[in-house]
């Protein structure tokens, strides 16, 4: 009777743990899903921050108008989940989109405002990205502040006053972002809370849920995004004695067991029936798992320490993902990608291991570089990602391993590189713009100083062109200065640059001039093409063009002197008659107009 009591107490203290185990696995399922959201989500929406400091590091003199096409831009990416846009010189807010119900707060001098001085404070000393909040709206509702600062420069390593211009901030609308992350539908079957306000991760407060959770037996997962790390609790509701609760059939089960227990045979084929039962409901619960994760919209790879892929989830997305990703199950690194690749993948798992902490790695891979998986199966050509990489237990896999968590973030990559293009390009011809041909002309004369090299400005301005444009429209003028710049294009070598500087006026830059007469010889082929007529609302139209030339270290040494010493160039061959070049301290040489 002793045996079979503790044999009883002994399967009974089993089956406990072992439904403790299982409702951890899930509970820990659920939130690494939430958290996972959580960091795509917000990161995402930081990042819009930094692509709008970006653009005012390299436009500060921006107006109204130019501000509110690129917030535009910006506000239609994620208007689900932000309140506004705002853009603070001096850290007084003087853009703000939309405009509409926010006029109020223009004006308004962040630094010395009693409640968000502090986090413009910590920005500025941090000369980075930080988080305030979530702070209770007066409107209602919660929302997280993001602010960036912005820089005349690219130095992010202290705060420079010299450097430093002003800063945009995001305000993120926290009950959307429950909302799409599923952190309210979680919170249906789970106790949950986050701490970590104004990014301080644990030692920040408690801004959802029940701060007892922190203080009492639950899981936790650690957020971690641009500015800042939040960190998460959670375990079912009512606490993790409920779901260990067995049936009352399960105790008179027991009690039946103690008082007919006897014969061993019989005791050992129940303990068989026992082990059967529960092995089949663990391969149950795995399987709905399997599930669920292969139905996550991205894509899971579990590795090894060899770099061996164990396991494949998820990747429903065809637009950013490939369907025959299961055949690399089995293989290692090495075995279905170029060796450069597979060395940093793998660096990056083995440092994952060591630390035991999540690590990310931002990656360009193609499906011609990975051997096994079916090229129309998914998106063509080269596919940007960001790996987050979570380590898991021997016990889970029964090895070393991490969960590598993959995000196409193509879509994301190439909105950055549409800004930038757009911020260093002239909208109607392509051409570059003044910032873009300063930046080029400082490296050319650094360059030329050090390889004792020539180089020649030539400063261009169409004679007649506000003719055109008044007697036929902008339509026509635009449809004229487009032809204007792609001749120009064709006069000059693919290494030259070739910008749009004005209304009517253009600047080429030549490198690597072996003769100042060169720069001659193309400024009187440049006088010949564009007296070409242009077709234009069905008329030929036709334009002349002075032009004046400054030469590198003749006529300067620097990218104020070399483009002043070109205009009074231009200048003097207009003030002769116009339709011919002039080089700096030289004689007029051209066409009569």
């Amino acid at each position: 009777m002793v045996v079979a009591v503790a044999v009883f107490t002994g399967v009974d203290n089993m089956l406990e743990q072992r439904l403790e185990d299982r409702a951890r696995g899930r509970v820990l399922g659920e939130l690494s899903t939430v958290r996972a959201r959580l960091e795509g989500e917000l990161n995402a929406t930081i990042h819009l921050t930094m692509v709008m400091a970006t653009y005012a590091g390299i436009h500060p003199d921006m107006g109204e108008s130019e501000f509110r096409r690129v917030a535009r831009e910006l506000y239609r990416q994620r208007g689900d989940m932000i309140y506004n846009i705002t853009l603070a010189p001096d850290n007084v807010i003087r853009f703000i989109y939309p405009i509409r119900g926010n006029q109020a707060v223009l004006g308004l001098n962040l630094e010395t405002h009693p409640e968000q001085g502090e986090s413009v404070y910590r920005m500025m000393q941090a000369a980075d990205t930080v988080l305030a909040g979530p702070w209770k709206l007066v409107q209602g509702g919660e929302g997280l502040i993001i602010r960036t600062p912005v820089y005349l420069n690219s130095d992010r390593g202290r705060y420079d006053p010299e450097a430093y211009w002003g800063l945009t901030s995001i305000p993120i609308d926290m009950e959307a972002i429950y909302q799409i992350t599923g952190l309210l539908d979680l919170e249906e079957r789970l106790d949950i809370a986050i701490r970590g306000r104004d990014g301080r991760g644990p030692a920040g407060a408690v801004f959802f849920g029940d701060p007892e959770l922190f203080t009492e037996d639950s899981l936790r997962q650690e957020v971690i995004i641009k500015g800042g790390r939040w960190e998460l609790a959670a375990r079912p509701k009512g606490g993790w004695a409920v779901v260990t609760t067995r049936p009352l059939a399960w105790h008179l089960t027991g009690i039946a067991l103690v008082l007919t227990a006897g014969a061993l045979a019989w005791r050992m084929a129940q303990q068989s029936e026992r082990v059967r039962v529960s092995q089949a409901s663990h391969q149950s619960l795995s399987e709905r798992l399997r599930a669920t994760i292969a139905a996550m919209p991205d894509i899971c790879f579990i590795l090894d320490a060899e770099g061996r892929y164990l396991e494949v989830f998820g990747g429903h997305d065809p637009d950013a993902y490939h369907t025959s990703h299961q055949a690399l199950v089995g293989r290692t690194l090495h075995e279905v990608m170029p060796r450069d690749k597979a060395d940093l993948f793998l660096a990056r798992i083995h440092e994952t291991l060591r630390t035991g902490k999540l690590q990310s790695i931002e990656y360009a891979l193609s499906v011609e570089e990975v051997d096994g998986v079916e090229p129309e199966s998914g998106p063509a050509g080269t596919q940007w990602f960001e790996g987050r990489l979570t380590p898991l237990g021997k016990h889970v896999m029964g090895r070393p391993a991490v969960i590598w968590l993959s995000v196409n973030i193509t879509q994301r990559k190439k909105a950055q590189d549409n800004m930038r293009y757009m911020a260093l390009h002239d909208a109607l011809t392509g051409l570059a713009n003044r910032t873009l041909l300063r930046d080029r002309m400082v490296h050319a004369i650094a360059q030329a100083r050090r390889e004792q090299s020539r180089i020649a400005v030539m400063y261009i301005d169409l004679d007649n062109f506000k003719p055109i444009n008044d007697a036929l429209g902008h339509d026509a003028g635009d449809t004229v200065l487009c032809e204007v710049a792609q001749r120009l294009n064709e006069s000059v070598r693919d290494s030259d640059t070739v910008a749009r500087v004005g209304g009517d006026e253009f600047v080429i830059l030549l490198e690597n001039l072996p003769e100042p007469e060169l720069a001659r010889g193309i400024g009187e082929k440049i006088l010949e093409v564009l007296a070409r007529p242009i077709q234009a609302k069905g008329r030929a139209c036709t334009v002349t063009t002075s032009i004046g030339i400054s030469v590198y270290p003749d006529h300067g040494e620097t990218y104020e002197s070399l483009l002043g010493a070109a205009d009074q160039a231009l200048y003097e061959a207009k003030s002769l008659g116009k339709n011919r070049y002039w080089q700096a301290d030289a004689s007029p040489i051209g066409i009569s107009s």
